[in-house]
């Protein structure tokens, strides 16, 4: 028999048990990164016997980044019947991103070959999803309950995956958006090589807070061959621009003006794929808290600078106690 005292407790503990799981059925995740997840073939030097084998992808990096830091994020993706068990459990355990919730059937992963033998690099696309669309984007068409529909939203694609159309209708639905420009830029030869668009519908960019490029990147969004005339076109639409020169430096501007640069950390470079990627969801988590774009940009700098010094996804772990040493050494200049 079951004593008074034995029942109440139990009661309690259901009841504080069924408030928590309100709590984070309520809560609302600090960053939505949306993009396919990659599995990527990678030639570190010439005359590798085999490509090297990692899990890749914005997703991926971002919210093993963020989660490491503290923050909380979501993803919408899409992988195939032959993503590995072995990254789903690491995007579980490191992420806590549910990823088999988006495997599409008779569907491979994307994927890419990427040789770092070379400079600049090249990549060759070996396989791609299917692509996303507004029912993606329709916040409990994959949820579970634990779904949670976050305020800042990071558009990170590789692949084309998110077409400019569906990018304008989704970043209305959004209080802060950050896009990356290398998915919507690229496009592919027949063979699978990444080449570069010539002129692209820059008005999808409309909702967008914040437009991260490299200058030959911006340059595709307008078909212009200079760079201040891209930026004067892309400025129209998206607030600020955050151009980067690959492990080198980022400058933000706003409308036309240069507003803030950065030079990253002093490190030993590993491996840079992948950093990119770290560096915009770290900047649009940290400014979406802070709400000052100054330290966001140090503390975005300082992650992808400590990323570069590990290869593959292990990267995208990063140590919180360090950040916060080597942020205060990140130097930001404002003008």
């Amino acid at each position: 028999m079951v004593s008074t005292s034995t029942q109440r407790v139990s009661k309690e503990l259901l009841l504080e048990r069924k408030n928590l799981a309100l709590e984070r059925k309520d809560c609302v995740s600090d960053v939505l990164v949306a993009g396919h997840i990659v599995i990527d073939e990678i030639i570190d030097y010439a005359g590798q016997r085999a490509p090297r084998k990692s899990l890749g992808g914005p997703v991926s990096y971002s919210t093993i980044a963020l989660s490491s830091l503290g923050f909380s994020s979501e993803a919408i993706t899409k992988i195939g019947e032959d993503f590995p068990t072995q990254y789903s459990n690491l995007l579980a355990n490191k992420a806590g991103i549910q990823i088999d919730r988006f495997k599409i059937r008779n569907e491979k992963t994307t994927s890419f070959r990427i040789d770092r033998s070379v400079d600049p690099r090249r990549m060759r696309l070996l396989a791609k999803c299917k692509d996303l669309s507004s029912m993606d984007f329709a916040f409990n068409s994959h949820a579970g309950s634990n779904l949670t529909r976050a305020k800042t939203l990071v558009v990170n694609t590789v692949a084309g995956e998110i077409s400019l159309s569906l990018l304008d209708r989704i970043t209305k639905d959004f209080d802060h958006v950050f896009v990356d420009s290398q998915g919507f830029v690229r496009r592919f030869s027949k063979t699978g090589e990444v080449e570069l668009h010539s002129g692209l519908d820059i008005s999808a960019l409309s909702h967008v807070d914040f437009l991260k490029a490299d200058r030959n990147e911006l340059t595709a969004w307008t078909g212009l061959k200079d760079f201040e005339a891209s930026l004067k076109q892309t400025a129209r639409f998206a607030s600020y621009t955050i151009v980067t020169s690959g492990p080198g430096y980022a400058e933000i501007y706003e409308g036309q003006k240069r507003r803030w640069r950065t030079r990253p950390l002093d490190v030993r470079i590993a491996d840079t794929t992948g950093a990119g990627d770290i560096f915009l969801a770290v900047f649009a988590a940290s400014l979406s808290k802070t709400d000052s774009i100054h330290r966001a940009l140090a503390n975005s700098c300082c992650a992808a600078s400590l990323a570069l010094e590990r290869t593959g996804i292990e990267k995208a772990i990063l140590d919180k106690q360090k950040m916060e040493t080597e942020t205060s050494k990140v130097e930001v200049l404002s003008y």
